[in-house]
């Protein structure tokens, strides 16, 4: 097992979607909540002074996609944020009394991005695809809460989170037309409420804990590693992400919501950014291809 170390960041409610960003060097997230997308250098294990764009509503996930701008998930819409906090948007894309949750790039450069109910109620949130010349691709439409993804190193298998049910799915994916296989289940967590995950370069899948106080690993058969289990000095973890030139450290976000005054206390760093060398690489991740916002 391997211990986090924290970052020193603030202690936000909801970190969330940690990425890295190698063109600038820097790792970047959201602070859920707030309505912020976040960023700092990378270097020597740290993370240096933090940039801070406010979009002014929830937002889900960010991604940088050049001269400092972003690709973001807010709360109903798609939209390309600049530095300056000016933003182009999509079209409203999700049922009012919903937003956007995590997302990630596929291997051909389209975002997928899932969704969930403000009330944390029903099975009826999407996982949608957008695809290069603009339209929206419902992949999924039965979800609790759909969360975490990832795709496996030669990007013919995508891995799914439906949080609710404790579930990871697995499916076939064509990089090349975008076709998706039957969707089954991949692993049932019945003890752990699986939150967001990153893939290394093995194809293992390094799965967010919440409730749970661990990042956990899974190899590409489904079978648990649970000496490459990463600890966390926070109840809930809710992503990671590897990061850095070599892509060998783990950066992992949390969250303090739902902690009492006691707990907030025991755990300090809940809500926090914490870092782990797990010994094993990441896989880069891929850049948006720029495509029409839905109008």
């Amino acid at each position: 097992m391997t211990q986090a170390t924290p970052l020193e960041t603030e202690a936000f409610i909801l970190s969330e979607g940690p990425t890295w960003d190698p063109a600038d060097g820097r790792v970047m997230w959201v602070d859920l909540e707030a309505g912020r997308i976040l960023s700092a250098v990378w270097a020597d294990g740290r993370l240096g002074e933090i940039r801070s764009v406010s979009v002014g509503e929830q937002v889900g996930c960010a991604f940088p996609i050049g001269g400092g701008r972003y690709l973001a998930a807010l709360t109903r819409e798609l939209a390309i944020v600049d530095a300056d906090g000016s933003i182009e948007r999509s079209a409203p894309l999700t049922p009012e009394g919903t937003r956007f949750n995590d997302g990630k790039i596929d291997p051909a450069g389209r975002l997928v991005a899932g969704t969930l109910a403000l009330n944390e109620e029903g099975w009826d949130h999407l996982l949608l695809r957008l695809e290069h010349d603009g339209s929206v691709t419902t992949l999924d439409a039965d979800l609790g809460l759909s969360n975490g993804l990832g795709w496996s190193p030669d990007g013919t298998v995508f891995y799914s989170i439906d949080t609710p049910r404790r579930t990871v799915f697995r499916r076939d994916y064509d990089v090349a037309t975008g076709a998706v296989g039957q969707r089954d289940v991949f692993i049932d967590l019945v003890d752990a409420y699986p939150d967001g995950m990153t893939v290394d370069a093995d194809g293992n899948l390094w799965i967010a804990i919440w409730g749970g106080h661990e990042v956990r690993c899974y190899d590409a058969s489904g079978r648990r590693l649970a000496d490459a289990t990463v600890a966390v000095d926070a109840p809930h973890v809710s992503s990671a992400a590897f990061v850095g030139p070599d892509l060998d450290a783990l950066v992992i976000t949390s969250a303090s919501r739902d902690l009492s005054p006691e707990e907030r206390v025991r755990w300090p760093h809940a809500g926090g950014l914490f870092a782990a060398r797990p010994g094993v690489r990441g896989l880069a991740p891929t850049l948006w291809r720029e495509a029409p916002l839905p109008g």
